[in-house]
């Protein structure tokens, strides 16, 4: 029975045809009330004058009843609501003003079907509720479908009005509205109350003297207040921190002109924490062109800003010692270079350079690096003066932007100190260092006038500094751009040296003391380029350890010699050595599996080879040079101590090395027959020497006198151009033929 009670028509003349009881006022709406209590009355009227006036006036009471009927329609239709009555019984309903306009092939067609499916269950149990007496009357909201196709809302109401004496329902009428512009609006604002609470931006509305009327729950997640601490209170309670008059009445009159403002404001929170954040005010206008509320929107930055400076700091400064870095100094130096053109002076770039850094940081590991250098950056800045700066532009290298420069003695003070600031030793890690520096000076506007050739000349000073015995500073001059230049391209030509098969060794023949004859060879690298000529090893070698092409040269050095020294066994010369030269890189490197390599490629026997190293070099860390050279004396080999006496000279550690000769340094044999104190030095090692069962080398002996100072003192070799030069290998063969058959005679 409850699916034919509902279902609404378009208005039907005939729906007056019908008897209408009286129907309670609680269902309907005022001015529905009012009409149907004027129909009925007509009605009534009607059946008493029946009774008691003749049959010739019905006819002008019926015309006055219909003139009410044409009234009520009117009425009912400028309500804007419809009425119903259903006939239960009869399964039979009757309408009025249907709303909205339905398109329907008979007046009592139920609509149940025509309610939207999800409200249908909904209406349905509220209806026969109603039916069962469960409830005073029955109204529900639901959507009915309109002849276009489309989906509207209505209120419908109602009550029974006429049950039989078993208390069952006969009659039920009501009145239905269409509601479809105000759900439109609701769920306007539902979607917007849940924008509002879900957003992550605290949100606050207030009154138009600024006091907080409510608060969406991002502001209490953010402030920590709840929405009834703030009620009421004026906005810039939350503001903290003293803010001039000045900036208040700016935002207010900027909003009074703009009806918005935004900026950064510090806020308090409930803990009385400062958070930095965005806050944006708006007016809110009402249908009248009026402003009714502000509305304020702000968002935690703190974060953000946190972050954003956070990569300031990481693209501007060195991570490692907190100085500018390369971008930041650029950005300086520009500035500077721009202010003392505007006021006519001088800025005085310093580029400074660790002397054998390298050395420390191989050595002794990166941890202590690190150290050395973030101390090396305090100093830096406590030897400059305020507003000049001190960066670092990676590795050991750093500079130093002098501003406002009147003489370059000024300049040559600042440099003297930064230099004195090196001589106290570094106390790292319970380690004591000491390092100094090398300084190369240009000036603007005397060297260059543009930041590059600023840099590119202090560079340049810098490494002629250098060349010089470190632990100095050298202004730029014109002259420098000579040696930047061939600097330049003898790193160039190394890169290509071995393609191009420019490189080459040379072999310089060790003599026994004694019998003056060849019983070893020393490999010795050259390099003839085809472009720059020959270039000493002096020069060359340097660079190849400061950009780290030694490794790559040497390996080559290597096999080279072991390849000629298996020509040279297999022509009859099998007592016959072989010494290379490692640098300190090469012995960090694979060096092990290198010369086994070379042997097993070559046919030597490890016996024919020997290694020289330099006394610093092994000294620089000397636990990790006793392992090496232990691996490498196992393997078989020769190992020899190049320049003895001008390192650490550390005898607890020299008995120590798996080593079997010493080289005395050419320095000592130059003035052994005229330097009493050469003479001693001499002697002494070779007594040393011995006494560790160590053979002894002498090199650069150029006379007779020192061939005999060095046989009278028991040196067991000598090398030097009064007995060989260097030879090629063409003419080191003829020279070893040579002394076999003088050897044989």
């Amino acid at each position: 029975m409850v699916r034919h009670a509902l279902g609404l028509n378009a208005f039907d003349d005939k729906s007056l045809a019908v008897p209408i009881t009286v129907i309670p006022p609680f269902y309907m709406s005022n001015l529905a009330y009012m009409l149907y209590g004027m129909l009925s009355f007509s009605l009534l009227s009607y059946l008493m004058y029946s009774r008691h006036y003749k049959h010739e006036r019905q006819r002008e009471f019926e015309q006055s009843i219909r003139a009410s009927e044409e009234r009520l329609k009117l009425a009912l239709w400028a309500s804007g609501d419809g009425m119903w009555d259903w006939n239960i019984t009869q399964n039979k309903v009757y309408r009025t003003n249907m709303v909205p306009q339905m398109n329907f092939d008979h007046s009592d067609k139920l609509l149940i079907h025509n309610i939207h499916l999800e409200d249908r269950a909904r209406v349905e149990h509220l209806l026969q509720k109603h039916l069962d007496g469960e409830s005073e009357f029955f109204e529900a909201e639901y959507r009915v479908e309109t002849g276009d196709g489309k989906w509207t809302w209505l209120l419908d109401r109602g009550q029974v009005v006429e049950r039989d004496n078993k208390d069952r329902p006969l009659r039920m009428a009501g009145t239905h509205k269409d509601i479809t512009s105000r759900k439109e609006i609701e769920n306007e604002l539902k979607l917007s109350s849940q924008v509002l609470f879900s957003m992550n931006e605290a949100v606050v509305v207030g009154e138009l003297d600024y006091r907080v009327r409510s608060v969406n729950p991002a502001f209490s997640r953010i402030t920590g207040f709840k929405p009834q601490e703030v009620a009421g209170k004026h906005f810039l309670f939350l503001a903290m921190g003293r803010q001039s008059r000045e900036f208040y009445l700016t935002v207010e009159a900027q909003l009074l002109r703009y009806k918005h403002w935004a900026g950064e404001i510090k806020i308090r929170t409930r803990n009385r924490k400062g958070i930095l954040a965005w806050l944006e005010i708006n007016q809110v206008i009402d249908n009248k062109g009026e402003t009714s509320h502000f509305v304020a929107v702000f968002t935690d930055i703190t974060a953000r800003k946190k972050a954003e400076e956070d990569l300031r700091v990481l693209a501007n400064f060195d991570p490692l010692t907190g100085l500018p870095n390369r971008t930041l100094f650029q950005d300086r130096l520009n500035h500077a270079i721009t202010k003392a053109h505007r006021s006519q002076q001088v800025v005085a770039l310093l580029f400074l350079d660790l002397d054998r850094f390298k050395h420390i940081n191989d050595s002794m590991g990166h941890h202590i690096g690190d150290l050395l250098l973030k101390s090396v950056s305090i100093r830096l800045q406590n030897a400059i003066r305020e507003g000049d700066t001190v960066a670092r532009l990676g590795g050991d290298e750093f500079t130093l932007i002098l501003e406002g420069v009147q003489k370059t003695e000024s300049v040559t003070r600042i440099a003297e100190k930064v230099l004195q600031s090196f001589e106290t030793p570094f106390l790292l890690d319970d380690k004591v260092l000491t390092i100094s520096s090398s300084i190369g000076i240009s000036l603007y506007p005397n060297d260059a006038d543009d930041t590059t050739s600023l840099i590119k000349y202090a560079d340049t000073a810098m490494y002629h500094a250098k060349s010089l015995g470190r632990n100095n500073f050298q202004f730029y001059t014109a002259e420098l751009n000579h040696y930047a230049t061939r600097h330049v391209q003898l790193e160039a030509g190394l890169k290509q040296a071995i393609n191009l098969n420019e490189l080459s060794l040379v072999y310089q023949p060790k003599f026994d003391v004694k019998t003056e004859k060849i019983i070893g060879l020393e490999a010795l690298l050259r390099w003839n380029s085809e472009e720059l000529g020959f270039i000493s090893p002096a020069e060359f070698i340097p660079l190849a350890e400061e950009t780290g092409m030694i490794n790559e040269i040497g390996h080559w050095a290597l096999n080279q010699a072991c390849s000629q020294l298996s020509q040279w066994h297999q022509q009859g010369f099998e007592y016959i050595s072989v010494a290379v030269n490692l640098s300190a890189r090469q012995l960090k490197a694979d060096i092990i599996s290198t010369i086994e390599v070379a042997l097993a490629v070559s046919g030597l026997p490890a016996s024919a080879l020997e290694l020289e190293l330099t006394e610093s070099m092994i000294m620089g860390n000397p636990a990790d040079s006793v392992e090496i050279l232990t691996q490498l004396k196992a393997i078989g080999l020769t190992i020899s101590i190049d320049d003895f006496g001008t390192g650490y000279s550390s005898l607890s550690y020299l008995k120590r090395f798996p080593i079997d000769t010493l080289k005395i340094d050419r320095e000592f044999v130059r003035d052994i027959t005229e330097d009493p104190d050469d003479a001693a030095i001499t002697s002494a090692i070779i007594t040393l020497a011995h006494s560790l069962e160590l053979n002894v080398v002498a090199e650069g002996v150029e006379t007779h006198e020192q061939l005999e100072f060095l046989r009278q003192g028991g040196c067991d070799q000598v090398q030097g151009f009064l007995l060989s030069k260097p030879l090629s290998a063409i003419d080191c063969l003829a020279r070893l033929k040579l002394d076999k058959s003088s050897l044989s005679s």
